[in-house]
């Protein structure tokens, strides 16, 4: 068969996008096939757009805040959503050049603005042209699942397509789903002025993260005025243009009414391969339209991958990313490589943030890991204290060995707090790993030489070695009065 390309990528979301540029700078004929935008959903509808109304929420909170420091109290301005939306297009637009189909072109890849169906194991149609190679490479992403609960189709119900573009700032809203999503969404127009309610089928909010940990964040969203229901089903839904939505509950066998002006879903994603017509290339989507792949991202096809959210592993921008760099070395280098999903971090963007790496204390104890948690409060970080940051906790996992397998942290810029720990479990280090350096002061980084000091600072000063030190050298000190380790 002779081939239009070398590989043939459908998806021009993040995982896609790094293939196309890795592959075409190789010098492989590369096709990259989008549908919608270049960019796909971080860009337009996720990862982007939510930190921008993160932001846009967090300063105008800071209003109100503000008045502790003032004569007189704030004025009550409400949030301008028309303002807020600006915003977040004009993030979007200021990054979207880097995701461009001119930009693609000019590393060498054909880029397609159709969509992509498959006719054969080695060919697709991309609108009007069939294209073929020996690689292919599915990133086609995913979007927001819609449970069936009753009613609910027949209602104007919010995604996180279009709840960055709203007129304005809803009265009141109902979140269907306590995960990252509709944690994040539900804290950001708690904090502009919106009534919010989050429904929850799980025992907690954050259901995959630190229970301790998440229950830290559970805290602030009470504070913030939010409203949750765990362990409750959404049984129906109905709309009324005059009344809004109207959201029967069951928790415990008993039922519960909740109203709302706006009612947004986030219970979870779905993979985008309806239309790709995968038995024509041999392959089967699984639960939830997920396609299956081994360690090294192949599917059933061995010439063709899935990457990104579409492989149900995990479906963050920087996993996409990661994925993306395995395929290029397989693909266009012809070397090794494997994903390891054991080092995955994650951030929750929440106020405060959660972030996490490597293994919980829940799931060491799931998997029989002999472990040890280190537990460092944010209330001991004077960097905390004067920004009024307190509320946060880490927690280090170690393993038998004293080796770092996990850390988690539930504090005010969590997710730039991790980094030493990404870099600990990748390696394996020790604790005292943590420690290496000098840190300026104050910064919240000091947690990590703390939480290394309490455990190695009993080891040193003790009886025990005062002992033998004032044997060898005649102190005349007597150590701390009080029992305890001194650190």
């Amino acid at each position: 068969m002779k081939y239009t390309h070398d590989v043939v990528i459908i998806g021009g979301g993040s995982g896609g996008l790094s293939v196309a540029s890795g592959c075409a700078q190789l010098g492989m004929k590369t096709a990259l096939v989008e549908r919608e935008h270049m960019g796909g959903d971080c860009l337009h509808y996720g990862c982007v757009p939510s930190k921008a109304l993160l932001h846009a929420a967090h300063q105008y909170a800071g209003l109100a805040a503000a008045s502790s420091f003032t004569t007189s109290p704030a004025p009550d301005l409400p949030a301008d959503m028309s303002r807020i939306t600006a915003y977040i297009a004009a993030v979007i637009q200021s990054i979207a050049h880097h995701d461009s189909p001119e930009r693609f072109r000019s590393l060498g890849a054909d880029v397609y603005l159709a969509p992509a169906r498959f006719l054969s194991p080695n060919e697709i149609s991309a609108g009007e042209e069939t294209l073929s190679a020996p690689k292919i490479v599915i990133s086609s992403g995913s979007r927001a699942a819609v449970p069936p609960i009753p009613g609910l189709a027949d209602t104007p119900f919010l995604t996180n397509r279009d709840v960055f573009s709203l007129p304005s700032v809803p009265e009141s809203l109902i979140v269907l789903g306590g995960g990252p999503i509709g944690i994040e969404l539900g804290q950001a127009f708690a904090q502009l002025g919106c009534s919010v309610t989050v429904v929850e089928m799980a025992a907690r909010v954050l259901p995959r993260d630190d229970g301790e940990l998440a229950a830290i964040v559970a805290g602030r969203l009470a504070r913030d005025g939010i409203a949750v229901r765990t362990g409750t089903r959404a049984a129906s839904v109905a709309y009324d243009r005059t009344s809004g939505f109207t959201v029967q509950t069951e928790h415990d066998g008993h039922t519960e009414v909740l109203r709302a002006s706006s009612l947004l879903v986030a219970t979870g994603r779905q993979a985008n391969t309806d239309d790709l017509d995968l038995p024509a290339a041999g392959l089967e989507a699984g639960r939830g339209g997920y396609i299956p792949v081994d360690s090294k991202l192949r599917t059933a096809q061995k010439h063709i991958y899935a990457i990104g959210d579409v492989n149900g592993q995990f479906p963050f921008t920087h996993v996409a990313g990661a994925e993306a760099a395995v395929v290029v070395r397989r693909v266009a280098l012809h070397a090794g490589g494997s994903m390891n999903y054991r080092t995955v971090p994650w951030v929750t963007y929440t106020d405060p943030e959660l972030a996490a790496v490597g293994y919980t204390e829940d799931f060491a104890q799931q998997e029989g890991i002999q472990h040890t948690v280190v537990r460092q409060s944010f209330a001991n970080v004077d960097r905390a204290q004067a920004e009024d940051a307190a509320e946060g906790l880490m927690k280090i996992i170690l393993d038998r060995r004293g080796r770092v397998i996990g850390v988690q942290i539930a504090a005010r810029g969590a997710g730039e707090l991790l980094a030493p720990g990404i870099a600990a479990v990748r390696s394996g280090a020790r604790l005292s790993a943590l420690r290496a350096g000098m840190l300026p002061y104050p910064t919240m980084s000091e947690a990590y030489p703390r939480a290394v000091s309490s455990v190695l600072g009993p080891k040193l000063f003790n009886p025990k070695v005062r002992a033998v030190l004032r044997a060898l050298f005649r102190y005349r000190g007597t150590g701390p009065v009080s029992h305890g380790a001194a650190t």
